[in-house]
């Protein structure tokens, strides 16, 4: 079941910098002489922009061509070449990209790269941008607690052009946060007010460094069985993608035009079964589907069948369990994985299963 939506939003995270007393943040910093938000919001406004999605139609009746929106969310301004950085999801179905600012200007824009497995895109205009780019910070620095404020545009592009809403970081490093994602990401989580139209824009700390893309909101979810039924509504619980992750696959596409992870040359998929290796039950976790040539997987001996069951000698269940250990692993850094097999080289079963360990390493595959 279901139990969470993605939103569009878009969120600025602010730190606290005044104290009451040596190391406690003063609780009335936002209503004080020393809140830091309209200066923050004065500054990294103009560089939080609408993302919109735009369709062309043609009626074949009148012959008139119109143009229509077709949704969108909010992108942040993060090079002076016309490069904006926002979330996949928002761009994904888009035929057409516009950049709009709240006076009605609106820049043709057009999807350099993504990486979908983190919901990370990059856009361009060719035209000269009248803004400054966000500056970068660092979400590894983030702490529980911290203030944030969000700025974007929900619902309503001409009514609430980039609004500002406030909160704190609830929790770091919540790795199964979004269930569905293919990978293990360490999000970022705060309490704030958000709605559709946010995603994209910008998470910013007190000194108005950019330090995550807001991307997904829990909302809640339908319950019901044979004796009851409800809706369990979920409060204040969204989630944004660290910068320390986003930017540097937003400069490779920035760069390269496209974001490639290193590899050793499988395709998987999950499987369930046993803990253990049965006789005619493989055990839970990844088989392999494919194996390329060349790559360090062939290399290493490894076989489509094989069951993918320890990453350096800790069990990995799924794709996920596997992302949050090999992501760490640097590009050309030998590591383990052991291997369940019941088939020969002929793919024929073998009388017994045998387990094994082999040696694989990262590699740029084109």
């Amino acid at each position: 079941m279901k139990r969470y939506a993605c939103l569009l939003l878009v969120l600025v995270m602010i730190l606290s910098s005044a104290a009451m007393g040596e190391g406690i943040v003063k609780k009335d910093i936002i209503y004080s002489a020393s809140n830091p938000l309209p200066e923050i919001y004065e500054n990294v406004s103009p560089s939080v922009v609408v993302l919109a999605l735009t369709t062309t139609v043609w009626d074949s009746k009148t012959g008139h061509v119109d143009t229509f929106d077709e949704g969108g969310g909010s992108a942040v301004y993060i090079d002076d070449r016309g490069y904006f950085l926002t979330n996949y999801h928002v761009v994904e179905e888009a035929d057409e990209l516009e950049i709009r600012l709240s006076d009605g200007t609106a820049y043709e824009a057009a999807l350099v790269g993504f990486d979908e497995a983190t919901d990370v895109a990059v856009v361009k205009i060719e035209e000269k941008f009248d803004g400054t780019p966000v500056k970068i910070g660092s979400s590894s620095l983030l702490r529980v607690g911290e203030l944030v404020c969000a700025i974007g545009t929900p619902v309503d592009e001409k009514a609430m052009y980039n609004t500002l809403s406030t909160g704190v970081v609830s929790g770091l490093n919540r790795v199964d946060a979004d269930p569905e994602s293919s990978r293990a990401v360490e999000l970022i989580q705060m309490d704030m007010a958000i709605n559709p139209g946010n995603s994209g824009g910008a998470l910013l700390n007190a000194k108005g460094e950019l330090v995550g893309i807001p991307f997904m909101k829990y909302m809640g979810y339908y319950y019901k069985d044979d004796k009851d039924e409800d809706f369990v509504v979920y409060e204040s619980l969204a989630f944004a993608i660290p910068i320390d992750v986003a930017w540097p696959i937003a400069q490779t596409i920035i760069e390269k035009g496209v974001y490639n992870r290193p590899r050793f040359g499988v395709s998987v998929v999950d499987i369930d079964g046993p803990e253990e290796m049965l006789k005619n039950y493989p055990p839970k976790g990844m088989q392999i589907v494919e194996v390329e040539k060349g790559g360090s997987g062939e290399r290493a001996g490894l076989r489509a069948n094989d069951v993918i069951t320890h990453v350096n000698g800790e069990r990995v269940y799924t794709f996920r369990d596997y992302t949050k250990i090999v992501d760490k692993i640097p590009a050309g850094e030998p590591f383990e994985i052991t291997i369940a097999r019941y088939d020969d080289m002929s793919g024929e079963k073998l009388k017994k299963p045998v387990q094994m360990t082999l040696t694989v390493v990262l590699e740029m595959i084109d």
